[in-house]
C-alpha cells in the first residue's frame, strides 16, 4: 500500500461520519458518495495485483474531490455543526491523500514477469 492511500480512506470515513452526525440531506448524500470514492482508494490497492485499477481509483477520487470540499464548506456556511466540521476535514484529507498516493511511483502488489532469456544471434 502506498504511504498516503490511508490517509484517503481515513478521510472517507471521516467525511461520512461527519455527514452522518451532521445530517444527511441532499448534500449530505454527495458527500457520502464521495467520502466511500476516496474509501475506495485503499481497498482497491488491498484487493487487486497491479497498479492500474489502485491509480484509476485515485485519480477519480481527487478528481472529484474538490467537489466534497465545496460541498461541506456550503454546509458550514449554511449552519456549522460538529458533524459539518468533522466532514469538512474528511473531505480535505480524502483529497490530499488520495492527490499524495498518485505522486508515489511504488507498485504494491505488482510481481514482475518472467521473461524467458533467448540466446544472442550468431
Amino acid at each position: 500500500m502506498r504511504r498516503a492511500e490511508p490517509l484517503a480512506g481515513l478521510g472517507g470515513i471521516a467525511t461520512i461520519a461527519g455527514v452522518l452526525i451532521g445530517g444527511v440531506g441532499v448534500t449530505g448524500v454527495v458527500l457520502i458518495g464521495l467520502g466511500l470514492l476516496a474509501l475506495a482508494v485503499p481497498i482497491v490497492t488491498l484487493t487487486t495485483s497491479g497498479p492500474a485499477r489502485s491509480m484509476g481509483a485515485a485519480v477519480l477520487a481527487s478528481a472529484f474531490g474538490w467537489i466534497g470540499i465545496v460541498l461541506a464548506l456550503a454546509r458550514i456556511v449554511g449552519d456549522a455543526s460538529t458533524g459539518d466540521w468533522l466532514a469538512l476535514a474528511g473531505a480535505v484529507l480524502a483529497w490530499a491523500g488520495s492527490w499524495l498516493s498518485m505522486s508515489d511511483e511504488t507498485t504494491p502488489g505488482a510481481v514482475a514477469p518472467d521473461v524467458p532469456r533467448r540466446p544472442a544471434p550468431t
